[in-house]
């Protein structure tokens, strides 16, 4: 999928965006996708890892192997949106020195022909303090590819060894908060400028749908302690936002496929261990979880068909 990318960037027509591809030793035609684009996008760059390093690390050595002040981070199933890159520089304009950016998103099917979402964002504003970015938007700042982050910052962040502990599929996200922490700034830009493909969720592929929940929780609540622990008030407005978009949503996609009840008694005793204060884990994720999928699914149908009439 990584030509549609390049093909979506070359459409914005700005000539002098530099494109890093890292490639985490992939056993597919990469190499040859890229070469088949350096005539036609000079400032491209391929670098490749011998063996597979992780997805973090892959991570770090795009962003440092970047030589512009921001960079924005770009999973290669993921496109550019029309006048994305402007809506970026603009933004990068009027807030100078801004530590980054997150901008809008529009869903699509697994084809990219149809939209199926577009995601609610905070209006176009700078946010001036790490509590309030993460306590009103932390569910945005794990899609890696609608970050846009100051190099620079990144790469000194990058080098503390307290980095290491975070190597959890979510690097990404701890360094941009060290970023907000030391520049007192992020930005929020409300026009898509992704173009998000679903259906292809790569870690839910590998370790199913209970142990990608699992990565999700002990990620965001590690996140949560190392970047917060200091401002309670924001720590649980963080907790909040997480359990009511990243946790509902991998129950709901559980339950609508036909294995969605395997597993489902121990993920509401692992989600009841972490969230048993929240109201809506009660009133809405344990229920989601009990009943049979089956069930559950007919009663969509039947709703949908009434809403419909």
């Amino acid at each position: 999928m990584l030509a549609e990318l390049l093909e979506s960037i070359i459409a914005e027509g700005i000539a002098d965006v530099e494109v890093i591809v890292t490639d985490d030793a992939s056993p597919d035609d990469t190499e040859t996708v890229v070469a088949s684009f350096t005539d036609r996008m000079p400032t491209l760059k391929y670098l490749r890892h011998p063996q597979n390093v992780g997805m973090d690390r892959n991570f770090l050595a795009a962003v440092a192997a970047a030589s512009g002040e921001y960079v924005w981070l770009m999973g290669d199933d993921d496109k550019i949106e029309p006048g994305g890159i402007g809506h970026v520089l603009a933004a990068l304009k009027r807030w100078p020195g801004v530590g980054g950016l997150t901008v809008g998103v529009i869903d699509y099917d697994p084809t990219m022909t149809e939209q199926t979402h577009v995601r609610a964002m905070p209006d176009t504003q700078r946010i001036d303090s790490i509590g309030a970015v993460f306590g009103s938007m932390a569910e945005l700042l794990g899609f890696m590819s609608a970050l846009i982050v100051k190099r620079r910052e990144w790469l000194d962040l990058s080098a503390d060894p307290e980095v290491a502990k975070f190597h959890n599929y979510y690097v990404q996200v701890y360094l941009l908060g060290k970023v907000i922490e030391r520049t007192g700034s992020w930005g929020v830009v409300k026009e898509p400028c992704v173009s998000f493909r679903s259906g292809n969720d790569q870690l839910l592929a590998k370790h199913g749908w209970r142990k990608r929940l699992e990565i999700d929780v002990e990620a965001y609540e590690q996140l949560a302690e190392g970047l917060l622990a200091a401002d309670p008030k924001s720590k649980r407005a963080m907790r909040k936002r997480i359990f009511n978009t990243h946790v509902i949503r991998r129950i709901q996609g559980a339950k609508d496929t036909p294995s969605g009840d395997e597993g489902a008694l121990k993920a509401a005793f692992y989600i009841g261990r972490r969230y048993y204060d929240m109201p809506r884990f009660w009133a809405d994720a344990l229920p989601r979880l009990l009943v049979p999928s089956r069930l559950a699914s007919a009663a969509r149908h039947a709703y949908r068909r009434v809403r419909s009439h």
